[in-house]
């Protein structure tokens, strides 16, 4: 079970951050989704909305100044906002897409650490989980603003459990594998799109890239997120927590079709 507070989720309104928000509801916390696009489906059953930009630091300002007034403390906080950002070699990849993949993917972290990490000081507890990509192992060709957006995530991540902890404030990363959903389909139809394969192979490329041959499920990521945000992980920091059934990377292959044309 997790301490009565509040647990703010950014894009916690579908896919991956919404899992997360039911498994806290589920686990005794009451979730905080922010998500300016989707609102949860059950929002009051141990879930509150809130549509704020977590890359607009006054809408984050003024949203934990609210919650700090409010009956509980602020517990958790997850990152989870992220885009895939395009698919394509980096010679095709503008300025304008790299700012706007960092901006969501790392920047919006650091904002929210910025105002929840005085409030848990004051408290001297406190739980942050980043939720990152296995990609990150080796690097993952046509997707470079991506894959650097979640290696700076886990070095943020990391660099906080060093720089909060003395006041008793955890920060850890889980690292999911291939997650099944819109949003894994998205990317394999990008990349069938841009090598010439159909998207059935794409999927069956990135299974085959784990051990288990298998993806991964948002609620699987979502357990692992509501262990790091309990008591039960009370010594546990500046730690990554895989949870890819062994993804064992990409390879230059993936772009081998274009060095021959």
């Amino acid at each position: 079970m997790l301490r009565q507070g509040y647990y703010i989720v950014s894009a916690g309104g579908a896919g991956i951050g919404l899992a997360i928000c039911r498994e806290i509801a589920a686990q005794g916390g009451t979730a905080v989704a922010l998500d300016p696009f989707n609102a949860p489906a059950e929002p009051g059953a141990g879930i509150l909305h809130y549509p704020c930009d977590v890359g607009d630091s006054a809408q984050v300002e003024a949203l934990v100044a609210e919650l700090a007034a409010g009956p509980m403390p602020i517990e958790g906080l997850v990152n989870c906002a992220g885009i895939a950002g395009p698919t394509g070699l980096i010679d095709s990849i503008s300025a304008e897409d790299w700012q706007r993949v960092l901006g969501i993917n790392v920047i919006s972290a650091a904002i929210l650490i910025k105002n929840v990490s005085p409030v848990m000081k004051k408290q001297r507890r406190g739980a942050i989980v980043s939720v990152s990509s296995a990609c990150t192992r080796n690097g993952f060709p046509q997707r470079a603003p991506y894959v650097v957006s979640k290696a700076a995530l886990e070095m943020l991540s990391e660099t906080m459990a060093m720089e909060l902890g003395p006041w008793g404030i955890r920060s850890n990363v889980v690292v999911p594998g291939i997650v099944e959903g819109v949003r894994i389909e998205a990317v394999a139809q990008a990349q069938a799109d841009t090598r010439g394969i159909s998207f059935d192979e794409a999927i069956a490329e990135f299974t085959a890239r784990t051990s288990l041959k298998t993806m991964v499920s948002g609620e699987d990521i979502a357990k692992s997120v509501r262990f790091l945000l309990s008591d039960e992980a009370r010594h546990v920091s500046g730690q990554k927590l895989a949870v890819c059934g062994n993804f064992e990377g990409y390879s230059s292959e993936m772009v081998a079709p274009f060095a021959r044309t």
